[in-house]
């Protein structure tokens, strides 16, 4: 066993039986006895080791058994039976948020409770709570039962309590996304701290900036399996992948999925893709607008959104040069949306409105959200929402000479 390994897994599976009645849960817990009935695999085969140093990233879509492998892991959740965990070291878990604490104890003796289920002594403990209470930053809530406190103020007392233990691995599924900004960006620069300092992470996260800038090596889970183990940017790939032939095999739905419904027209066969030139990178939307009747003058819009929801940009035809024309029905036109993508790192989704100009008014005949979903990912730190490309540079600097002073009169 190589003296960095923290974390080994083999076999790793984890299926519920369906249906059980109170009687046949009392004799498969207590006898080992399983009913013959139908079972709902979460997990199936999967292998792991992570060593010390490592931060590793785990993608999948919901439902893919992400939360669960992280409970197995941190031995929360009892994998089934065959499954072999070798846990080489101390592992503190943040799952879901305040999970693991009790609402009638305040944020303090949560705390402490914490400290003392990962074996500190009392002294220990004690030395620790003015860190836990200051990084936390709940003031008087510290003190306060936690059944007072929102979301976001258990997902900062769950956070400060991990990073002060000492653990030798850190396990966080996605707790920091219930957080305020500013927490978060401390959040990020306290891990960033701890990696230089050799810390192990697993982190689940839908958000590929934060496993680009993060993550060491990546593993993306689909239908409970391990699909890929390796550099996150094709980790990125291949979880993009897994998004879009979803999408593309999807029937198309009056609010959802890939294709866009409306009464006389609708879009199908949505696209994106994304090309780099001469002049950076570009976004490209392509799609087919077709038409189930007659429509004399169509109008597309479209918006770009960023995941808070914040519209960035947006384009309507009818207030552009180019006019779509009048289509017959049955008629399909190629449509073809190209931006320049300025865009700074995180997830944007596109939207969507199909309309019929009649006389002065214009009907709306569908309106469709996330037809289509991008990611940005750099290695950069600006904050904002565009890269404008901004530069600082250092003229040469002149001192005043009185000689050369010219007289203005």
């Amino acid at each position: 066993m190589s003296s960095d390994l923290l974390l080994e897994a083999r076999g790793v599976s984890k299926s519920y039986s369906m249906s059980l009645s109170p009687r046949e849960r009392f004799f498969e817990a207590v006898f080992g006895w399983t009913p013959d009935k139908p079972h709902h695999v979460v997990l199936e085969n999967i292998e792991i080791e992570v060593r010390r140093g490592e931060t590793l990233g785990i993608m999948g879509r919901n439902g893919a058994g992400k939360t669960t492998l992280l409970g197995i892991l941190g031995n929360v959740i009892e994998p089934s039976p065959g499954s072999t965990i070798t846990r080489y070291g101390t592992i503190a878990v943040l799952l879901a948020v305040g999970a693991g604490f009790n609402p009638q104890f305040t944020g303090r003796q949560n705390a402490e409770l914490f400290c003392s289920l990962m074996g500190l002594s009392s002294a220990e403990t004690t030395a620790r709570m003015g860190a836990i209470a200051a990084f936390a930053e709940l003031d008087d809530y510290f003190d306060m039962p936690l059944r007072t406190y929102s979301s976001g103020m258990m997902a900062r007392l769950g956070f400060a309590c991990a990073i002060h233990v000492n653990a030798d691995v850190i396990i966080i599924d996605e707790t920091l996304a219930v957080g305020d900004a500013n927490f978060r960006v401390r959040c990020y620069e306290r891990i960033q701290q701890m990696q230089r300092n050799g810390q192990t992470f697993l982190l689940v996260s839908h958000s590929p900036n934060l496993v680009a800038n993060f993550c060491t090596r990546t593993i993306v889970i689909e239908k409970g399996r391990k699909v890929f183990d390796g550099p996150p940017l094709e980790g990125l790939n291949v979880y993009k992948d897994i998004r879009e032939n979803l999408a593309a095999g999807k029937k198309p739905l009056p609010n959802g999925g890939s294709d866009l419904i409306a009464p006389k027209l609708r879009l199908e066969n949505v696209r994106f893709n994304e090309v780099v030139g001469g002049d950076g990178k570009r976004g490209i939307l392509t799609c087919d607008l077709v038409a189930e009747a007659a429509v004399s003058d169509p109008v597309v819009s479209f918006g770009i959104r960023n995941q808070e929801g914040i519209t960035i940009c947006s384009y309507d035809s009818e207030r552009d040069t180019t006019e779509l024309k009048t289509m017959s029905s049955g008629e399909r036109t190629s449509l073809e949306l190209e931006f320049k993508n300025i865009l700074l790192a995180g997830a944007y989704f596109i939207s969507a409105r199909v309309a019929e100009r009649v006389g002065d008014v214009t009907l709306t005949l569908g309106t469709h959200h996330n037809i289509a979903r991008f990611d940005v990912v750099s290695k950069g730190t600006n904050a904002g929402l565009v890269d404008l490309s901004v530069k600082l540079t250092t003229p040469s600097t002149s001192h005043n000479d009185p000689a050369a002073e010219v007289a203005i009169s």
